[in-house]
C-alpha cells in the first residue's frame, strides 16, 4: 500500500469495531480524514446488550481454545494484548474492574462504554453519517465509490466493519456480507453461534428451571468438550452460558449428527438413587428425571438445531480468512480490510468476541498508518 500523509478513510458499520477503528486511526494519524456510514441512528448499538448490558469487554486469562480459526484469532490478538486495550480505555474514561478474569467498566453498564467511545469520536472530529444503508461500491482508479441509500462517498481505502447476521434488529442483518459475495468475496456460511441449543426432547414441562450442571458435548460417544455452568431449561431446549459456549463448539463441527448434549446435575457426588433427587435438584426437574427414566448423572439431550439470528449474541461464518493477509487487508484489491464480526472469527462467552473486534480494529488502524 502506498502510505500518504492525507487519506480519506471509509468505514461501513459503527459498531464496537468500525468505532474503535475510527478512533485509533485519527490517534495515530490526525491528518487523515476518517467516515463511519452506519444504518442505525446512532453507533455502538449492539455493544448496548454485550454481557446482559455490563460490556465485559476484555478477558485476562487464556485465550487459546477460544475461538474457531483460533490461531488466526489468537494472532490478531497479539496485536492489542489485553492490557493495552484496558489501559487506552482508560484514556478514554473507561475505568476497569473485574470479577475473576473478565473486565467491565466500574460503572458495570454498556452504556458508560458508548458514551465514552462517542465522545472521543466527537472530540476527533471524525465524520458519522448515520441512518444511511451501503447499497454498493466500486473500486475504480485506486478510489473506492460507496453507494449509500442517500449519497455516494470515494475514499482512498475502504474497511467492512458491519458485523454479521446475529441480532438483526440492531441493524447487522448480512446486507452487506452479500454485498461482498457479489463481488467475488468467499463467505463462509453463516449461523446462529452463542445461541440457545434446540432439543430433540421435550423440555416443555421444566422451562424457566435452572441447575449447575457439567455439560459434555459429546458426538458417537466421544466426548469432544466439557464445561461447568448454569444450564436454563426452555420450552424446546437448553441456555444459560455453558449452553452458548456449546453453540460455539458445535458450530466448528462440519458433522453435526449424532451430537448430544450430557449433562451431570449432582458432580461431585457418588451414585444417588432415584427417590433422592430432590436433595439435589429442583423437585420439578426430579420429577421429570423421574417420569423419563434419566439418570440425574448422564442426562442426555439430542441436538437438533440452534434458535434463530434475532437471539444468537454472534454470527459464526463471514468473509473467509483465506481473502485477507496477517493486516487483514484484501487479497483482492488493495486498500481495502475487514474487522470484527463480518470475519468468519467468533469466540466463546467472556468479552473474546469483544476483544477480537477491538484488535483487528488495532490491526487495521497499524496498517493504513503504515
Amino acid at each position: 500500500m502506498n502510505k500518504k500523509s492525507f487519506m480519506k478513510i471509509g468505514i461501513v458499520g459503527g459498531g464496537a469495531a468500525g468505532t474503535y477503528l475510527a478512533i485509533r486511526l485519527k490517534e495515530l494519524n490526525p491528518s487523515f480524514s476518517v467516515t463511519i456510514i452506519e444504518k442505525n441512528d446512532k453507533l455502538l448499538k449492539k455493544i448496548s446488550v454485550t454481557g446482559n448490558g455490563r460490556c465485559n469487554y476484555a478477558n485476562l486469562g487464556e485465550t487459546k481454545g477460544k475461538y474457531n480459526n483460533d490461531d488466526f484469532a489468537n494472532q490478531i490478538l497479539n496485536n492489542l494484548p489485553p492490557k493495552s486495550l484496558i489501559d487506552n480505555f482508560e484514556g478514554y474514561g473507561i475505568h476497569p474492574t473485574q470479577i475473576d478474569n473478565l473486565v467491565y467498566p466500574v460503572s458495570f453498564s454498556a452504556q458508560t462504554v458508548m458514551m465514552m467511545l462517542e465522545n472521543r469520536v466527537q472530540q476527533l472530529r471524525i465524520e458519522t453519517c448515520l441512518n444511511e444503508e451501503v447499497l454498493d461500491y466500486v473500486n475504480k482508479d485506486n478510489k473506492y465509490i460507496v453507494k449509500t441509500s442517500k449519497a455516494e462517498h470515494v475514499f482512498d481505502a475502504l474497511v467492512f466493519t458491519s458485523g454479521g447476521k446475529a441480532y438483526p434488529q440492531l441493524g447487522t442483518n448480512g446486507a452487506v456480507l452479500e454485498i461482498l459475495r457479489q463481488h467475488g468475496y468467499q463467505i463462509e456460511t453463516l449461523s446462529p453461534s452463542l445461541s440457545p441449543i434446540k432439543t430433540k426432547e421435550n423440555t416443555k414441562k421444566i422451562s424457566g428451571q435452572r441447575a449447575k450442571a457439567v455439560v459434555s458435548l459429546v458426538r458417537n460417544n466421544q466426548c469432544l468438550y466439557q464445561e461447568d455452568g448454569e444450564v436454563l431449561f426452555k420450552d424446546d431446549g437448553l441456555s444459560g452460558i455453558v449452553i452458548l459456549n456449546m453453540s460455539n463448539k458445535i458450530n466448528g463441527l462440519t458433522d453435526k449428527n449424532n451430537v448430544e448434549l450430557v449433562l451431570d446435575l449432582a458432580k461431585g457426588y457418588q451414585e444417588i438413587k432415584e427417590d433422592c433427587y430432590e436433595q439435589y435438584v429442583h423437585p420439578k426437574i426430579a420429577s421429570y428425571l423421574k417420569e423419563n427414566n434419566l439418570n440425574i448423572h448422564a442426562v442426555n439431550f439430542s441436538f437438533k438445531s440452534f434458535y434463530d439470528f434475532n437471539i444468537a449474541e454472534v454470527t459464526h461464518g463471514g468473509v473467509s480468512i483465506n481473502e485477507i493477509n496477517s493486516s487483514l487487508e484484501s487479497k483482492k484489491e488493495s486498500n481495502l480490510y475487514f474487522a470484527g464480526e463480518v470475519l468468519d472469527v467468533d469466540g466463546i462467552c467472556g468479552g473474546f468476541n469483544l476483544m477480537f473486534a477491538f484488535a483487528s480494529a488495532e490491526t487495521v488502524a497499524k496498517a493504513i498508518k503504515g
